[in-house]
This record gives C-alpha cells, structure tokens and sequence, in this order.
C-alpha cells in the first residue's frame, strides 16, 4: 500500500488488531494515493478550479499539514508539484491531464471546512511526500485503540513505535548499507534519499524530490528525521533534503531532529 510494503507488529495475545492497523493503512491509501481514480486527489484535479469538492476527513487533515508546512517553509514544501512528476515520467499520466495548465501551489488550497476542500487553481496534488507517514500514524492510533501496550508500524522505513519499550531502528543509506541505530520509543521516524530515484531524461536528470522553483535535487545521502508523528518526520526529511538548515529551525517549533543528513546538496 501507498507504494510500499507494510509491517505491523505486536505482542503475542494482540494479532487480532493487526487487521486494524492494516485498515487504516488501506484507508489512506484509497484516498490519497495519486494512481486510483475513485480517490479524493482524483476528484480534486478533476474539478473545476475554485469548485468546492466533498473528500474525507483524513484527506483535509493532511491538506491541512502540508499546507501549513507550506507556509512554515516558504512555499518549499508543495505538494502540488505531481504536474512535474508527470512530465519528467516519475508519476502516470492521469487521464485529465491533457490540458496541461497545472499552475496551482500549495498555496492555492483552500480548506473549506473538515470535509470539503478548494483547488483555487488548477492543479495536481500528489500526496506521495507526506501521507505515507500519515498513515502510519493512523495504524499506530489504531493499535493503540485496540489497547495494544507495544507496536512497531513500518511503511518502507517510515516508522513508529508505540510503547515505552525502545526498539532498535537500524539507519541504512540508500544503497541499503547500514550507518548507525537508534533506540526509539514512542516516536517516529522517516528517511529519504534521492540518489536511487532519479531518472534521465535526455540531457537532463530527474528526482522525485523538488527544491525551490520546484527544481530537481540530489543529495548524497539520505536523510533521517525523528518526531514524534510520523507524518511530520516523513514530510519533513523532503524539506530536508533541499534545505537542511531551514528544516532543523522549522524542527525546533513542530518537534523533531534530524539525525542523518545530507553532506552535500546540490541542483540537477
């Protein structure tokens, strides 16, 4: 789901709630994944610019972070870039996507209200920088519901533990060698790496992650954040990756750290 393999695990006594947390996952996945049809990003880019449109709760919540990390990172944050991921091939073509006038940022969002949200202007939202780590959170929230004491929910190393017990979380690099680990306890953490998600196109080179200008970038290392949601450790190692100093000043206020990094960055 969303893309990767899920993990879920729990205490013996407690596997019963498994199907809980998977559910969660699903549930995100349907509504935000930018390749099923029948989601809330599909009803938005369908839309006419400025047309109210009905979604799920989840789906504002999420809008709602990203576009206050919008804000927060001077519009570096954005997830209405998927117009670039389309053209450079790193996303499918959808099929409303022939006229190509996809102009709108983050900034053009406009949260209605719990349920229904505003495209102010054309535009293709792709959650793929953020929602990941939402929906693990969302497995972790029903977990704990289903009164389990401990837990580990990993979503392709966007991962949180529940419990007080620390778990050992291994940090491996991009090309998947091992640098380090951490013990971790009721928190989150999120790595990203461009090296090895990069695609040529022609002369030029594209990444799935945008700097300012929505601009490829590449940075020779991942970058590994801790928080204590996921969904904050997993948007934000993306701003990380482009600006590693603008993302530990904006961790001071939202909580978090940055634990690996980049050690050089630059534009493809």
């Amino acid at each position: 789901m969303l893309g990767t393999f899920v993990e879920i695990a729990v205490p013996a006594g407690f596997e019963s709630a498994i199907d809980d947390g998977f559910a969660a996952v699903a549930h995100v996945h349907a509504r935000m994944s930018f390749h099923e049809e029948a989601s809330d990003l599909a009803a938005l880019r369908r839309a006419p610019a400025g047309t109210a449109v009905a979604v799920d709760p989840h789906s504002i919540t999420v809008l709602r972070i990203a576009c206050d990390l919008h804000a927060r990172s001077g519009g570096l944050f954005d997830v209405a870039v998927g117009a670039e991921l389309v053209a450079s091939g790193l996303l499918p073509q959808p099929p409303c996507h022939a006229d190509g006038n996809w102009i709108g940022t983050t900034g053009d969002i406009v949260i209605v209200d719990d349920m229904h949200a505003v495209c102010a202007r054309p535009m293709l939202i792709d959650l793929g920088g953020i929602a990941k780590g939402y929906a693990v959170d969302c497995a972790v929230e029903a977990l704990a519901v289903a009164a389990v004491p401990q837990a580990v929910v990993n979503a392709g190393g966007d991962l949180r533990v529940l419990g007080d017990t620390p778990e050992t979380v291994h940090l491996r690099e991009a090309d998947g060698s091992v640098i380090g680990a951490i013990e971790l306890a009721n928190g989150a953490i999120a790595s990203s790496s461009s090296e090895y998600a990069q695609r040529r196109i022609g002369q030029s080179v594209a990444s799935p992650h945008l700097g300012r200008n929505r601009q490829p970038i590449w940075a020779d290392r991942a970058v590994t954040i801790c928080a204590d949601r996921c969904v904050i450790a997993d948007a934000m190692t993306k701003i990380a990756l482009a600006d590693p100093a603008l993302a530990e000043s904006m961790l001071e206020t939202l909580g978090g750290e940055i634990v690996a990094r980049p050690v050089r960055e630059r534009a493809l």
